[in-house]
């Protein structure tokens, strides 16, 4: 492994991160899994924030990208699944994942937002300079079938493939799914849980998307402890939400209390996503 220079490491300041003093990787059948960690790119270099820190190889590689990518090229705005082990005080990435919620190609823009493959994407002043047709990477959040964007990449014309990547619902009566706003058709897939993430790649269709590859799963590899940022999805008739984009689902017998506007930090366990009163502002709560 490349040894890390002090002034090349590379830090996902997670707003309100693991606190330090974090627990080691549970022991598993199989070995040691990691903890969980995605959410949005504030800030690069080696740095502290909150008392937390992920330490990260420069020429690791990033996968999901466009292309081949490392670390080196993770900028502010990017949004990423990190495995990540406890070094030191702080953490160490043991894989990286980019999740792209969306890429294709732009219509209907207007206002700071446009459509990518029938999902509505709230941009701002991101938005300027783009044009109907031009294809583009989102990186952001899912609130209420739109993405938030924090961050907007030009896609070159070799890697021009349609891709969603979010939490999956079964369309009734159809072999399709939906993840937020998309239509995904061409692939049928079987024993999909409640809440559970794919990333599925194809070429743009009507409202969607005709989808060639789909892959389940948010992490590269299993992972215990989570931390993840997102927005809740409102709860279905059974009481069943999810955390959208982090594969972490929950049951509630009082709809009304699920607040699906705020932006929030939550932890979850072996896939349960964990209550409130447990998220994380003091001690490790991830356990």
């Amino acid at each position: 492994m490349t040894r890390l220079a002090p002034c090349l490491a590379v830090c996902l300041a997670l707003a309100a991160m693991l606190p330090a003093g974090a627990q080691p990787e549970a022991e598993r059948e199989g070995g040691i899994i990691g903890t969980g960690i995605s959410g949005t790119i504030t800030a690069l270099g080696s740095i502290i924030v909150n008392g937390q820190r992920i330490a990260i190889d420069p020429e690791q590689p990033v996968r999901d990208g466009l292309g081949p990518e490392t670390a080196a090229g993770l900028r502010p705005g990017h949004t990423v699944a990190v495995v990540a082990e406890p070094e030191g005080g702080g953490w160490r990435a043991r894989s990286i994942r980019k999740v792209l919620p969306l890429a294709g190609p732009v219509s209907r823009l207007g206002n700071g937002r446009f459509e990518l493959l029938g999902t509505t994407v709230l941009a701002g002043g991101m938005a300027g300079g783009l044009a109907e047709g031009d294809w583009v990477a989102v990186s952001g959040l899912w609130r209420a079938g739109q993405v938030i964007a924090s961050r907007l990449d030009p896609v070159p014309p070799e890697q021009r493939i349609a891709r969603v990547m979010g939490s999956a619902e079964p369309v009734e009566g159809s072999t399709d799914l939906m993840v937020g706003g998309t239509r995904i058709s061409g692939i049928a897939t079987s024993h999909l849980q409640p809440g559970e993430v794919i990333l599925a790649t194809g070429t743009p269709a009507p409202g969607g998307m005709s989808a060639r590859t789909i892959a389940k799963g948010l992490f590269s590899e299993p992972v215990g402890a989570v931390l993840a940022e997102g927005y809740l999805s409102s709860p279905g008739g059974s009481g069943i939400y999810t955390l959208l984009g982090s594969g972490l689902v929950a049951w509630t017998d009082n709809p009304g209390m699920i607040d699906p506007t705020g932006r929030i930090l939550r932890c979850g366990i072996d896939g349960a996503l964990q209550p409130q009163d447990q998220s994380p502002d003091g001690p490790f709560p991830c356990r």
